[in-house]
């Protein structure tokens, strides 16, 4: 199988090829879209916090009362591909072990008293940092891509245009375009798109030929139901005469992989509380950096910002006289030896799917000649009952346990603008929708465009639901899936 690979930018982050992002407008309420998209080898993996969650059941499953809810697939679909998901995401050799149980045992710690009825604990694994380039990026497997003899790996590659066949039944070609104004054709048996779930339904709305709505959108469903997770943070008071479960800090797993616990509500809980799905996870908060630490991050910033050469030697001196501590910048970036100066919860709200939360395009073009798009966000106003709910369901237990004290600083009532801390995943999804019923979404179960024979889409755009984890290792599960499906059904 020969395999042509086109990535938008280049080895690393230029100004140029980044303006491709920056036009793009946002209405409803504000999105740092800009902010969420990178255009190089990587892409977003290049500022990726590392986290890798395992999908429940649950996330799989429709929802009673929540409309547009549920795969058409379960886990079970998906599960045999796990394993080597969290190879991929985590950079590993072997699999981990994601029972809270035997973290327990092996590190000789109890989890929290809590009821069990109410809240169970589950595991986040944090991919390590790259020791070169100070971050967490899927760049590290480009070498190999690029060696590999059937492959081949064009760089500043801008797909501008997917063109069908009269009838609309395939994908005859690609149009390609370069900053400097070269443009290319490019043919294949099959098409996969995997540009991330914003550019996802830009290219498919931008293919107009031979359907003026855009490929797949025969339904008016391309761009539809874009959703992201969004976090508030609210102060924890522990009990001092209680000690902090270790899992609440990062811990070493064999191979320099880290794991940190969190909490969910349990599905009986969720149906009778009648909330929508929130993952809430105690986090230290360390305001004081070490002496290491503070001097690693100076010489990050200095050399971020282009300024190598200002380099000041005290901090150099500083950092190699603190190795531990320095080492510990690359993982939490600076703070992992202090003593935390106070805790705090995260609450992340899995949204509710809105179809008027949407990705479309203006009459604008960049400098490739793509329309630009606008973003409008919106926000089910459910979500912040669930949010307020469980907080308060934690904080009431909590308390009743002894652990600590959770005070809850905001209105309830208050606009999704106005609630303090509000901050966003940056997790792109349900632009292009997976479901068996093309007049519901724009992928089947097996990621193929409806209506196209030869055109899939890869990502977490196809997700119906965003669950209430990090995406990275499902979509990468999914990516795997795709690749056997592709093998078995154009490449027998």
């Amino acid at each position: 199988m020969r395999v042509l690979l086109l990535e938008s930018g280049g080895e690393g982050i230029e100004r140029e090829v980044e303006q491709l992002n920056s036009n793009a407008t946002v209405s409803g309420l504000p999105y740092p879209l800009q902010a969420s998209r990178l255009r190089y080898i990587g892409g977003t993996t290049n500022h990726w916090s590392g986290h890798c969650y395992r999908f429940l059941d649950r996330d799989f499953a429709a929802r009673p009362g929540i409309p547009n809810t549920g795969w058409p697939i379960s886990l079970a679909d998906v599960a045999g591909y796990l394993p080597e998901a969290s190879k991929r995401v985590l950079f590993r050799e072997d699999t981990v072990d994601w029972s809270p149980e035997a973290w327990r045992r092996r590190l000789a710690t109890r989890g929290w008293p809590l009821d069990p009825q109410l809240f169970e604990t589950r595991l986040t694994f944090v991919a390590p940092v790259n020791p070169r380039t100070g971050n967490r990026t899927f760049a590290r497997y480009a070498p190999p891509i690029a060696q590999a003899p059937n492959i081949r790996f064009l760089h500043h590659a801008n797909v501008t245009e997917l063109v069908g066949s009269p009838d609309g039944t395939r994908i005859e070609e690609a149009t390609v375009r370069t900053l400097a104004g070269s443009e290319v054709k490019v043919r294949a048996r099959v098409f996969v798109l995997a540009t991330g779930g914003v550019e996802n339904a830009r290219v498919l709305l931008a293919s107009r030929r031979p359907f003026p709505a855009g490929l797949g959108n025969g339904h008016d469903q391309v761009g539809r139901y874009f959703t992201d997770h969004v976090v508030i943070y609210q102060d924890f008071a522990r009990n001092p005469a209680v000690p902090m479960d270790r899992l609440m800090a990062f811990q070493d797993y064999p191979g320099d992989t880290h794991t940190v616990s969190h909490f969910l509500l349990t599905d009986a809980a969720l149906r009778r509380k009648q909330i929508d799905d929130v993952f809430l996870r105690v986090t230290p908060v360390y305001e004081q950096p070490t002496p290491g630490g503070a001097a690693a991050k100076r010489l990050q910033d200095r050399i971020a910002a282009g300024e190598g050469g200002s380099i000041r030697g005290e901090d150099l001196s500083t950092a190699l006289a603190h190795p531990i501590d320095t080492a510990g910048w690359a993982v939490d970036r600076g703070y992992c030896r202090a003593e935390p100066t106070r805790y705090r919860v995260a609450a992340r709200l899995e949204p509710r799917p809105i179809p008027d939360s949407r990705v479309t395009l203006t009459d604008a073009v960049d400098a490739v000649g793509m329309p630009i798009l606008n973003l409008h966000w919106a926000l089910a106003e459910e979500g912040k009952r669930s949010l307020h709910r469980s907080l308060a369901l934690f904080a009431e237990e909590t308390g009743r346990r002894g652990l600590g004290r959770l005070r809850l600083r905001y209105d309830p009532e208050a606009s999704w603008p106005d609630f303090p801390e509000l901050d966003i995943g940056y997790h792109h999804t349900g632009t292009t929708r997976m479901s068996d019923d093309p007049r519901q979404g724009v992928v089947d179960r097996d990621c193929r465009v409806h209506g196209v024979g030869n055109l899939y889409v890869a990502g977490s755009s196809v997700f119906p639901t965003a669950g209430s984890g990090s995406p990275t290792m499902m979509l990468t599960a999914l990516a795997l899936r795709l690749s056997d499906h592709l093998k078995q059904e154009h490449f027998a």
